[in-house]
């Protein structure tokens, strides 16, 4: 399996969930580790990471729920095979809404996805 690029437009979270796609989870593993993992904990840490990045808002668990599931105290997420596409609602009439705030947040889900992988 080809390592992500961080500079490629596809992303990191576009990048694991292909895999969550082809059942290659464990692809996603830094070669560094030699192996010596817990497949359990790495299915459910990307899968919990997937579930955070989720492209609609809605549907991310609260900090709680995570930490409840990566413990191993709560059902793992099911997450649909293929990435979601993100949807917009309209802001209300009067309301100024600025992409920066997103686009920083998807970057900044990315970039701590990319350390721990890479």
């Amino acid at each position: 399996m080809d390592r992500v690029d961080p500079n490629s437009d596809l992303g990191l979270v576009h990048w694991v969930w292909d895999l969550l796609g082809k059942d290659e989870l464990l692809s996603s593993v830094d070669p560094m580790l030699n192996n010596v993992y817990n497949e359990k904990e790495i299915e459910c840490l990307m899968r919990v990471g997937l579930w955070c990045a989720h492209p609609d808002s809605r549907l991310r668990p609260s900090i709680s729920q995570a930490i409840q599931v990566l413990k191993f105290e709560g059902s793992l997420p099911n997450l649909p095979i293929k990435m979601p596409m993100p949807t917009y609602s309209a802001a209300p009439d009067g309301l100024e809404v600025s992409s920066t705030s997103a686009t920083m947040t998807n970057n900044s889900i990315d970039e701590v996805l990319w350390w721990l992988l890479r």
